[in-house]
């Protein structure tokens, strides 16, 4: 019992101090440009007084009007954001005023509809900002084919090295399949117009999304055989 109780105890200090052998650690990775097909544009109605009810009112009539507009695009989605009622102080620290702010979201894959409809919501509200980015489908039609490519190249490149050390074989050991993507870009922040609400709807804004790479890593660990 003793006798196989010790060989017992080499055994596992022999697996634990096994060296594994040939393992190769490598990444691959594919990317693609592809256009920012999605534009997102945040608009606001905002009052300052005293009256907060009257202000509200003001705030809210605008804010109908602007959707009412906003739903004859077909192509423009449009949705309300953030509403606040923030205290405004003067110079003694005490209160002076009120100013009461309804933001609104419009997304669109159609940019002539969009600055259209910027031009004309433009009579009484105004731009945040506007950002670029790509669309859940472009994103996800784009991804699925870059997950594809990446993995023929991590084949090739796993077949290489096989062939390359002279073995007959490989085992994937680890396989990391990741988008390393920003598809949201930052907004435009329309500084310009934010210190007073202009008198009459301007000239629409030219709007040009660009384009970004799309793309997959793949980090991988393969071990050759021996032989």
């Amino acid at each position: 019992a003793a006798l196989l109780l010790g060989l017992s105890a080499l055994s596992v200090a022999h697996a634990e101090q096994a060296p594994t052998y040939e393992r190769i650690a490598f990444s691959v990775k594919a990317a693609q440009e592809v256009p920012n097909d999605m534009l997102t544009a945040v608009l606001y109605a905002e009052q300052q007084g005293q009256d907060t009810a009257a202000l509200a009112n003001t705030v809210n009539q605008t804010t109908t009007w602007a959707l009412d507009i906003a739903k004859q695009a077909n192509t423009v989605t449009s949705r309300t954001l953030d509403y606040t009622t923030n205290p405004i102080y003067g110079e003694n620290g005490k209160v002076s005023g009120w100013q009461v702010r309804q933001s609104i979201q419009l997304k669109s894959q159609d940019s002539k509809a969009l600055s259209g409809l910027l031009g004309q919501l433009q009579e009484k509200l105004r731009i945040e900002g506007i950002s670029y980015s790509v669309s859940p489908d472009v994103q996800a039609s784009t991804e699925k084919a870059l997950i594809d490519q990446a993995l023929k190249t991590f084949k090739e490149r796993a077949e290489q090295m096989k062939t390359g050390m002279g073995r007959q074989e490989y085992r994937v050991v680890r396989l990391d399949v990741q988008a390393a993507n920003d598809y949201f870009q930052p907004p435009i922040m329309m500084r310009a117009m934010a210190d007073a609400a202009p008198a009459a709807a301007p000239a629409p804004p030219a709007l040009e999304g660009g384009k970004q790479n799309l793309q997959v890593n793949v980090q991988a660990e393969i071990e050759l055989s021996l032989a």
